[in-house]
């Protein structure tokens, strides 16, 4: 039974319920948002890269009334105002921020989805959209490492030369390179950052946001952040937190809006670090499609 027809049932149910409960002859009957699934495309015209993304929660709203969040699929009742003889609808896609389950938040760069229409009582009208990224937001492929003789990991951090990031072709997550730390038992700590620095991520005295989005699978944790480098040249590491051991491609989104405030540096660099456990023979830390993504 699909999740649209055990909603209805649901539905059903507990309007039997409320119909024995209720004495006004005249009760507000609502209309319902269905939204199966929130989908995402990339603008390739626009260099934004990989279309991947990890959507799990829709936050609606009608007419300006938010209807709170719900994890996908989900449905909302909308008690419908009768000055409103057509209805605007919003729905914002929802991301587990820096990959934590119990922080939930709308994710500032994807633009929400809008339509207006004519909602009716009793009836559950079905939303599927695909969003985009929001046109003022500026998207940087720091790498997808799809250009495997221009690496743009190379600062290597750890003093070791025997560990970097690498490209390779044996386990990606699309296209035909994704990112290798390197790592074994003679080698125990891989701290690498990019070459290339990034500037005016965010602008002075605000807090507005700043991402870093990356598709990772490891069999050991990693950790991710930013380097703050100074005009007189003094640098501070930024990390923000890290992938977990799965055996599957995993998307993340850090949130490194406040590091960066709090920092207020003239560049950014990205910086990935992960160690030799003794628990893990050979470490594997895949990664492909790291972007920083600012207004």
């Amino acid at each position: 039974m699909t999740n649209y027809y055990k909603l209805l049932i649901f539905l059903s149910a507990i309007a039997f319920i409320l119909n024995g409960c209720i004495k006004d002859n005249s009760p507000s009957t609502p209309a319902y948002i269905y939204i199966d699934n929130i989908f995402f495309e990339a603008d390739t015209s626009l260099g934004q890269g990989s279309s991947s993304s990890a959507i799990v929660d829709a936050w609606p709203s009608v007419d300006g009334q938010q209807l709170g969040a719900n994890t996908l699929p989900a449905i909302f009742p909308v008690i419908l105002d009768e000055n409103f003889p057509t209805n605007s609808i919003k729905i914002s896609a929802g991301i587990k921020d820096n990959g934590i389950t119990n922080t939930r938040a709308i994710y500032p760069f994807y633009e929400p989805y809008t339509t207006t229409m004519q909602l009716e009582p009793g009836k559950i009208d079905t939303f599927h959209p695909t969003l985009g990224y929001d046109p003022s937001a500026t998207v940087i492929i720091v790498d997808d490492f799809e250009s495997p003789n221009q690496p743009i990991f190379t600062e290597d951090l750890d003093g070791n030369t025997n560990t970097e990031m690498i490209h390779q072709s044996t386990e990606v997550f699309e296209g035909s390179y994704s990112g290798l730390m390197v790592l074994d038992s003679a080698n125990l700590d891989c701290t690498v950052s990019s070459s290339s620095r990034f500037y005016s991520i965010q602008p002075a005295n605000t807090s507005f946001p700043v991402y870093l989005e990356l598709n990772y699978k490891t069999n050991t944790p990693f950790q991710v952040g930013l380097i703050a480098h100074y005009s007189n040249g003094n640098t501070s590491i930024m990390y923000k937190g890290g992938g977990n051991v799965t055996t599957e491609w995993k998307k993340i989104y850090f949130n490194m809006t406040m590091e960066v405030f709090g920092a207020d540096a003239t560049e950014y660099s990205v910086i990935f670090r992960a160690l030799k456990y003794a628990d893990t023979a050979q470490p594997l830390v895949y990664l492909d499609n790291i972007k920083l993504v600012h207004y």
